[in-house]
């Protein structure tokens, strides 16, 4: 016969047994339903995370191509700076020298002129322009061809300039014509140094196509103050220099 007694004194131990297996049950499945929230909860963060980053990386590589676009297009501006600078700088020459011989044209030669005498009139020291003719260079054309004629005033314009100093000027005033600034002469006796100089220069043979050609030149000079105040004056009394040298030279070849 079962003792009432303990079975009363057993049920409160199975009640507890049961109910605490139930917390525990409940327990366990609120702290597994707490993990999966943050488990999600982690994934999204997650996935928003990598959506972006694939955004900025998107965004990154479009800087990176507009960069590259950006330092192409520098480039190419810069390429063409420089081709525009070369440009002006041929056509700034173009326009200040002679085309065929390469000297100074009368444009800056004048200009050169106008520095000159306002230097002279600070230092007070005289100027100096030469005006150079060639004899007889029409014959020469004739006889030997305008090509020959060309290397002819390339082979004076060379001679000229090697007559001169750092600081002086030689142009093709056009055609057979030459000028020839001189800046901070001394004296008449320098003037008809270097015209002496560019005498004998010219005088030496030169060899066109193959022949020899003499060339000799009339040879005028202005000096600032003295026969002129202006660069037109100086340049219309070389040039009247110029003319009466030739014309001795005439009469004394005639004579």
């Amino acid at each position: 016969m079962t003792n009432p007694i303990r079975q009363q004194s057993q049920s409160p131990s199975l009640i507890s047994s049961v109910v605490a297996q139930r917390w525990l049950s409940q327990t366990l499945e609120c702290e597994t339903n707490n993990e999966c929230c943050q488990l999600n909860q982690s994934r999204a963060e997650i996935a928003a995370l990598e959506r972006a980053l694939t955004i900025s990386q998107q965004q990154l590589a479009n800087a990176q191509r507009q960069i590259e676009a950006l330092a192409n297009t520098r480039k190419t501006l810069e390429q063409q700076l420089l081709e525009s600078d070369e440009n002006y700088r041929q056509a700034l020459h173009c326009a200040h020298h002679d085309e065929l011989t390469g000297l100074p044209n009368r444009v800056l030669l004048l200009d050169r002129l106008q520095q000159a005498m306002a230097q002279a009139d600070r230092q007070q020291r005289p100027v100096a322009l030469l005006f150079i003719d060639l004899d007889e260079f029409k014959n020469i054309n004739d006889e030997l061809g305008h090509a020959a004629g060309d290397r002819l005033l390339k082979e004076v314009a060379g001679r000229l300039s090697a007559c001169l100093r750092c600081g002086d000027t030689a142009c093709r005033y056009g055609g057979d014509e030459f000028l020839v600034l001189l800046g901070e002469i001394d004296a008449d006796r320098s003037v008809a140094a270097v015209i002496e100089k560019i005498q004998s220069q010219l005088a030496e043979t030169c060899f066109i196509n193959g022949k020899p050609v003499a060339i000799s030149a009339s040879i005028g000079a202005a000096i600032y103050h003295h026969d002129g105040q202006s660069s037109i004056d100086l340049l219309n009394r070389a040039d009247s220099a110029m003319y009466r040298a030739k014309k001795l030279k005439l009469s004394q070849a005639i004579g």
